[in-house]
C-alpha cells in the first residue's frame, strides 16, 4: 500500500509541485504568524532583565498625572511596606521623585523620565554609583558615551549636564511599560534646585517582591486597595501582557481569506485526486482488495501531499515571519511623534511554534482527508470503474443549508429568508428562477442597508455574495449563447464544459471571487475615506493647522513668550490663545474651548459664517444649542487638584454640525479670563515655511506642538499601511486560486484527451486546443470578478449608506486605475499559470489519444 502510494506521489512531480504550491500557504502564513508571537514575547522578556532589574511593582498617588506630580504619604506607604517586609513579601522599597522631561541632542528632541533619587536607591539596586547616570538603551540609541554633555529642558529653561554613568537594569528605566525612550537619573538636591520637581515629598516608590511573578499582580491589587494608590506590576504586565500574542493573531486574521483558500483549495484537490485514482483502485478493488486497504491507499498518498505541504510550508514560514515583522517595526517610524524614538523588535522564532503552525494547518486538510478515504472507501468497484459522477450525500447539504438559515435566522428573520430563497433556488435547473431567487433575495434586504450592528452587515454581505454568485451562474447559458452567434470553437468548448463541470470549477471560482472581493474593497473603501480625510485635513481643526499645548507645570512660572515674541509670532498667520475646559449644561459635560478676540478671523467651519465674535460669545453644537441664544455653562478645569469651578454666561452666536469637525468638542467662546486648571495653549495657523522652526521653539521651552495636517497624516498612514500589509496577505490566497486552476487544467487535459485527439483528427489546428485551454480558465476567472464586482458594488452601498449617516458629505470614490490594474494583475498570473496545461494540450498527438484508453 505504501509503495503504490509513494509511485503516484512521484509519478508526476509537476503536479505534486503544484499540490504543495498551493496547500502550503496556511502552514507558511500560521508559522510566520506565530514567529510574532516569539519576537514579541522574547523582546518583553528582555525588557524583564534589561529595564527593571528589582524594580517589581511601581506605585503613585492615582491624581499623579504625566504634568502633575502628586505627592505620596511616606509615612504611611512606608509603614505598610515594611510590615510585608517583615513578612518576608516585600524584599525592599525606595521612593523617588519621577517627572517628565525633555532633552535636546544634536539638534533633536527626546521626551523622557527625568527621576530624582537619594542614597537609599543604592541599597536598593545593589549598585554603588552616583551623580548623572543616563539610562543604557537611551544612550546606545543617541551615542552618548560616560562624559558626555546633554541639554536638559526644564520649566524654568534648559540645562547642560554631564553624563556621570550610564545606568543599567533599574537605572535603565523606561517607565512604567518598558515603552518609553528612557530616563536621566538626577541627584534629589539637584532637581529641586533646578526646579524640575516643585515639592518635597517623593511621588513614586519602586517595590521589589520575594513572589513569585504570577502573584505579582495579586499583591499590586492588594496594595492599590488597602492604600488608595494606582500601582503598576511592571514585569507581570509584560510577561503576560496580550500584546505577546495579539501581534501575531491579528496577523493570522488578516491571514484569514488566504488561509481559508488554501483550505478550499486543499478539499479540492482530494476530490480530484480521488477522481483520478476511481478507475485504478476500482480494479484493484475488483481484483480483491478490501475497503479498508483501497482507503488507506487514498489516505497515505494524500498524506504525502500535506506532510510535503507543511514542511515546505514551515521553512517559508520562517521566512515569512521576517517579512511580517518588518513591516511591524517599521509602523513606529510612520505613526511616532519628534520625540519618541522607535524601537526595533528582534527576530526569534522558537521550535514549539513551527510545530504548532504545522499542526494547526493539517488539523482540516487530514480531517477532510480521512473523510474522504472513507467514504472513497464504501464506493462499490462496479461505480468507481463506471462513468457516474460521484456526489456528496444530499442528507449533508440539507443539514448544513438548515444550519446557516437558523444562524441568519438569529441576526434577523428577513436574513433567514433571503438565504432560504438562495438555498430554494439552487435546487431548480431553470437558469430564469436562479436569477429570479438572485435578485429577490437582494430585493429582500435592500431596506436594511446602512442599519445595524456588525453582524447585520456580515451577513449582508455573505447574502450579497451569495446572490451575485447564483446571478452570475443564472446567466452563463445567455453568454454562451452570445459566443455563439460569434462563433469560436475553443469559446463554446470552453463555456460548455464550465457549465458540464460546475462542482468541480466551483472551489476555484470561490478562492477567486472571495480574495477579488476583499482587495476590490480595500481599494474602494479605504480610498473614498482617505480621499474624504484629505479634503478635511484642508482646514485642519476648525481651520486651524498649528496647536501648542503648554505643560502645565510653567502655570506656576510667566509663560506669556508666544504672545511677547515677535519674531515667534511672525511665522503665523495668526496666533490666538486658547483653553481647554469642561462645562457642565442640562447634566451633560461638554468639552468646551475659551479663546481670546481673533479666534473667528481664521475659523472654517462648514456652513458657519461668524465675522466678529465679542467676549463671552461664540459657536455651538446645534444639536445641543439653538441660534442667538444665551446660556448659563458651570465651567471647570481638566487638571486635577487645581481646577476651577464657576458659572458664566455665554452667547451662542452660530450653531455648527458636530459631523463636519474633525475633533469633537461643543463649543468655542471668547473668553478673556484665565481658568484655573484648564489645559492651556495656543491654536495658530502657520506658514509652511516655518513648521519645523516653530515645532524646535516649542520644543525648547517644554511645550508640546501639535502640526494638525502632519498629526493626522501619520494616523491615516499607519491605517494606510496597515490596510497594503492586509492586501499583500490576502495576495498569497491567489496562489492556492492559480495552482488549484493550474491543476484542474492539467486534469481536464488527461480527462479531455481522447477528444482533444477527435477534434485534431479532424482537423482542428494547435492554435484552436490551445486557446479552448486558455479561455475555459479566463471565463472561470471573469465569472469570478463579475461576481466580486457586484459583491462589491452592493457591500460598498450599504457601508456608504452607514458612513453617511455620520459624515453627510461623505461620497464614494472610485479608484479606477488600481482597480483595473487589479483585475489585469489576475488575468497575466492566470495567463502564466495556464500555459503549461494548455501547451500540453496542443500537442496531443490524434493517433496517441484516440488508441490509448483514458
Amino acid at each position: 500500500m505504501i509503495k503504490i502510494a509513494f509511485r503516484n506521489f512521484f509519478s508526476n512531480f509537476k503536479l505534486s509541485l503544484l499540490v504543495i504550491l498551493g496547500s502550503m500557504i496556511a502552514t507558511m502564513l500560521v508559522v510566520g504568524a506565530l514567529s510574532l508571537n516569539d519576537s514579541v514575547d522574547s523582546w518583553f522578556n528582555s525588557k524583564l532583565r534589561n529595564n527593571f532589574g528589582n524594580i517589581d511593582i511601581i506605585a503613585k498617588d492615582k491624581s499623579d498625572t504625566f504634568f502633575f506630580p502628586k505627592t505620596l504619604n511616606v509615612e504611611q506607604v512606608e509603614k505598610y511596606l515594611n510590615k510585608y517586609k517583615n513578612e518576608g513579601v516585600v524584599k525592599d522599597f525606595v521612593f523617588t521623585y519621577l517627572v517628565s522631561s525633555r532633552i535636546k541632542h544634536n539638534g533633536n528632541f527626546y521626551d523622557i523620565f527625568a527621576i530624582g533619587y537619594d542614597e537609599k536607591i543604592k541599597e536598593f539596586s545593589k549598585k554603588d554609583i552616583d551623580g548623572i547616570i543616563l539610562s543604557s538603551d537611551l544612550a546606545k540609541t543617541l551615542n552618548i558615551k560616560q562624559g558626555d554633555t546633554i541639554t536638559i529642558i526644564t520649566p524654568s529653561g534648559s540645562k547642560e549636564l554631564k553624563i556621570d554613568h550610564i545606568g543599567l537594569e533599574e537605572f535603565n528605566f523606561r517607565g512604567e511599560t518598558g515603552m518609553t525612550n528612557g530616563s536621566i537619573f538626577i541627584p534629589k538636591d539637584l532637581m529641586l534646585n533646578l526646579r524640575m520637581y516643585t515639592y518635597n515629598a517623593p511621588n513614586t516608590v519602586f517595590i521589589s517582591l520575594n513572589l513569585d511573578l504570577k502573584k505579582h499582580l495579586e499583591f499590586s491589587e492588594k496594595l492599590s486597595k488597602d492604600l488608595d494608590l494606582r500601582t503598576t506590576p511592571t514585569k507581570y504586565n509584560l510577561k503576560y501582557s496580550p500584546l505577546n500574542k495579539v501581534i501575531g493573531y491579528l496577523f493570522l486574521g488578516f491571514s484569514g481569506f488566504s488561509i481559508l483558500s488554501s483550505f478550499l483549495f486543499i478539499s479540492n484537490f482530494f476530490g480530484v485526486l480521488a477522481e483520478d485514482r476511481r478507475k485504478t483502485l476500482g480494479t484493484l478493488r475488483a481484483l480483491g482488495l478490501s475497503k479498508k486497504k483501497s482507503g488507506i491507499i487514498l489516505f497515505l498518498e494524500g498524506l504525502m501531499y500535506i506532510i510535503s505541504s507543511s514542511i515546505v510550508g514551515a521553512l517559508l514560514g520562517i521566512i515569512f515571519g521576517r517579512y511580517l515583522l518588518s513591516f511591524v517595526n517599521n509602523l513606529p517610524n510612520i505613526a511616532s511623534s519628534d520625540t519618541t524614538i522607535a524601537e526595533k523588535i528582534p527576530y526569534v522564532i522558537t521550535y514549539k511554534s513551527i510545530f504548532l503552525g504545522i499542526l494547526i494547518s493539517i488539523i482540516l486538510p487530514v480531517t477532510l482527508l480521512i473523510t474522504r478515504s472513507i467514504s472513497f472507501s464504501k464506493i462499490p468497484p462496479v461505480v468507481l470503474l463506471s462513468e457516474e459522477q460521484i456526489l456528496p450525500k444530499k442528507r449533508w447539504l440539507f443539514i448544513l443549508a438548515f444550519l446557516i438559515v437558523v444562524a441568519f435566522f438569529f441576526i434577523n428573520p428577513l436574513y433567514s429568508l433571503s438565504v432560504l430563497i438562495i438555498l430554494i433556488s439552487i435546487f431548480f435547473k431553470k437558469s430564469y428562477v436562479q436569477l429570479l431567487a438572485g435578485v429577490l433575495s437582494i430585493l429582500t434586504i435592500y431596506n436594511k442597508i446602512g442599519t445595524g450592528e456588525r453582524w447585520d452587515y456580515l451577513a449582508r454581505s455573505g447574502i450579497f455574495l451569495a446572490a451575485s454568485v447564483v446571478i452570475i451562474f443564472s446567466i452563463l447559458p445567455l453568454i454562451k449563447n452570445v459566443i455563439r452567434k460569434f462563433y469560436s470553437l475553443s469559446n463554446i468548448l470552453a463555456i460548455s464544459y464550465i457549465e458540464k463541470q460546475k462542482m468541480r470549477n466551483y472551489i476555484i471560482f470561490f478562492v477567486y471571487a472571495i480574495i477579488t472581493l476583499v482587495i476590490l474593497l480595500t481599494a474602494v473603501i479605504p480610498s473614498s475615506v482617505f480621499n474624504y480625510v484629505d479634503k478635511k485635513l484642508d482646514s485642519g481643526i476648525v481651520g486651524y493647522n498649528f496647536l501648542i499645548i503648554e505643560n502645565p507645570l510653567k502655570s506656576f512660572f510667566k509663560s506669556d513668550y508666544y504672545e511677547t515674541d515677535e519674531n515667534f509670532k511672525s511665522m503665523f498667520e495668526n496666533l490666538v490663545k486658547i483653553q481647554l475646559v469642561n462645562a457642565k449644561f442640562d447634566n451633560k459635560t461638554l468639552a468646551i474651548i475659551l479663546a481670546r478676540k481673533g479666534i473667528e478671523k481664521s475659523l472654517k467651519i462648514e456652513n458657519v459664517k461668524v465675522n466678529n465674535l465679542s467676549s463671552k460669545e461664540g459657536i455651538a453644537n446645534k444639536e445641543i444649542f439653538s441660534k442667538d441664544s444665551t446660556y448659563t455653562f458651570l465651567i471647570k478645569g481638566i487638571l486635577p487638584g487645581i481646577s476651577a469651578r464657576f458659572y458664566e454666561n455665554f452667547k451662542v452666536v452660530d450653531t455648527f454640525d458636530p459631523k463636519n469637525v474633525i475633533v469633537p468638542f461643543d463649543g468655542i467662546f471668547v473668553y478673556d479670563k484665565k481658568v484655573s486648571g484648564a489645559l492651556q495653549g495656543y491654536a495658530g495657523v502657520v506658514k509652511e515655511k516655518y513648521v519645523n522652526q516653530a515645532k524646535n521653539t516649542v520644543y525648547e521651552k517644554f511645550d508640546a506642538p501639535l502640526y494638525v495636517t502632519e498629526e493626522l497624516n501619520k494616523v491615516f498612514l499607519s491605517i494606510k499601511y496597515f490596510i497594503n500589509v492586509a492586501v499583500q496577505l490576502f495576495y498569497f490566497g491567489f496562489i492556492s486560486g492559480f495552482s488549484g486552476l493550474t491543476i484542474l487544467s492539467l486534469k481536464n487535459v488527461y480527462e479531455r484527451k481522447r477528444i482533444i485527439g477527435s477534434l485534431k483528427a479532424l482537423g482542428v489546428n494547435r492554435k484552436t486546443v490551445f486557446s479552448f485551454f486558455i479561455t475555459e480558465a479566463f471565463l472561470i476567472v471573469t465569472i469570478a470578478i463579475l461576481t466580486a464586482i457586484i459583491t462589491t458594488f452592493f457591500i460598498t452601498m450599504d457601508l456608504t449608506t452607514m458612513i453617511s449617516s455620520e459624515l453627510p458629505d461623505f461620497s464614494i470614490t472610485i479608484p479606477w486605475i488600481q482597480i483595473i490594474e487589479i483585475i489585469a494583475g489576475i488575468y497575466l498570473i492566470t495567463g502564466i499559470f495556464t500555459i503549461y496545461p494548455a501547451n500540453l494540450a496542443q500537442k496531443i498527438s490524434p493517433a496517441e489519444a484516440i488508441r490509448v484508453f483514458d
